[in-house]
C-alpha cells in the first residue's frame, strides 16, 4: 500500500484525515502519526504529549496497513 492509496481507502471509509498524518510533518498529537527514522517506518499515536502506541515496520506499506487497519476496525 502507498500513501495514494491509503487515502484513497480512508476516503471510502468516511474517515476523517485529522485521525491521522502521514505526511511527517505537522501536528502529531491526537491523531496516527507515520515517520522514517533512522530505525525505519515509525507509527505512533501520541495524546498530551504521550506514545500511546509506538511501533516500527520495515516498510512505508506494513505501516500504511496497521494504521489503516486500526482505523477501520
Amino acid at each position: 500500500m502507498d500513501k495514494k492509496e491509503f487515502i484513497k481507502i480512508m476516503k471510502k471509509k468516511h474517515v476523517p484525515n485529522f485521525y491521522y498524518n502521514i505526511e511527517g510533518t505537522g501536528r502529531d498529537d491526537e491523531r496516527f502519526y507515520l515517520n522514517k527514522d533512522e530505525h525505519g517506518w515509525n507509527v505512533y499515536y501520541a495524546e498530551r504529549g504521550c506514545k500511546t502506541t509506538n511501533k516500527y515496520f520495515n516498510s512505508e506499506s506494513e505501516a500504511l496497513e496497521y494504521i489503516c487497519k486500526r482505523l477501520t476496525e
